[in-house]
């Protein structure tokens, strides 16, 4: 006489789990990687954004803007932009919150652009 076992034994779930721990454990520094680099080419896309609103305003009032509020400054949860310059010349840079996962960006955690497209750190673009 043969007896169907309708349900998982203990031992099943508790293999599954270390499956599902070890594919976890493997996965999630890859995928954080991947995590700060598209949110770093987001803080890229934004620097360049202002750059161009920079232009813009500066073929409207024939000087740069002298705040970002004047650009309409994207908002990012993971980077604070600030703006430096005179009427004549700016750099804008972006800078990764100290709270955020971006914090461990090496060497790329503050990037910057001026008015003649200076990239710095070069590596992070």
């Amino acid at each position: 006489m043969a007896t169907s076992s309708r349900g998982t034994t203990l031992l099943e779930m508790m293999i599954t789990l270390v499956m599902v721990t070890i594919l976890a454990t493997v996965g999630y520094p890859s995928f954080s990687h991947y995590l700060r680099q598209s949110r770093r080419v987001q803080a890229q896309t934004d620097l360049l954004t202002l750059q161009l609103r920079q232009e813009e305003y500066y073929l409207k009032h024939g000087v740069y803007a002298p705040s970002l509020s004047e650009l309409n400054s994207p908002a990012n949860p993971h980077y604070d932009y600030r703006l430096q310059g005179s009427d004549h010349d700016y750099r804008i840079t972006a800078t990764a919150r100290a709270s955020g996962g971006q914090q461990g960006d090496r060497g790329c955690t503050t990037m910057g652009l001026d008015q003649q497209r200076h990239q710095q750190p070069t590596e992070c673009w």
